[in-house]
């Protein structure tokens, strides 16, 4: 699995990385075999010496079976943006896994009923 940080305008700490990596290992535990790749974004929109509601987070999750979670927010700070970020990530995981074993289910019923027709080529 890949997995990157990439920020503008905010110092990357080993503080950010453990809650960065703390934070998604919570929301995406629910997907975690399907996961192939994540990438957070990390943005200071005014810079750094302006305050208000700026810094921005992006996360994008790439899926097995070519499906993409993508979530965005901004808020105050960074523990802020980062936590609302990957609450809504783990809420949108848990339903995408939801909905991945429900289509599962379904084909695994269509491929063992047993009014199937067998085929001869």
């Amino acid at each position: 699995m890949q997995f990157s940080i990439y920020t503008h305008g905010i110092d990357l700490t080993e503080a950010i990385k453990r809650q960065t990596y703390k934070r998604l290992d919570v929301a995406l535990d629910c997907l975690e075999s399907d996961v192939e790749s994540i990438h957070v974004r990390l943005v200071d929109t005014n810079g750094p010496f302006l305050g208000g509601v700026d810094k921005a987070c992006q996360i994008i999750v790439a899926l097995r079976e070519q499906d993409t979670i993508v979530v965005e927010d901004i808020d105050e700070t960074v523990d802020a943006v980062l936590d609302r970020t990957t609450d809504r990530l783990g809420v949108i995981a848990c339903q995408r896994l939801d909905s991945l074993s429900k289509q599962r289910k379904r084909f695994r019923g269509y491929v063992d009923s047993d009014d199937s027709t067998e085929f001869r080529w």
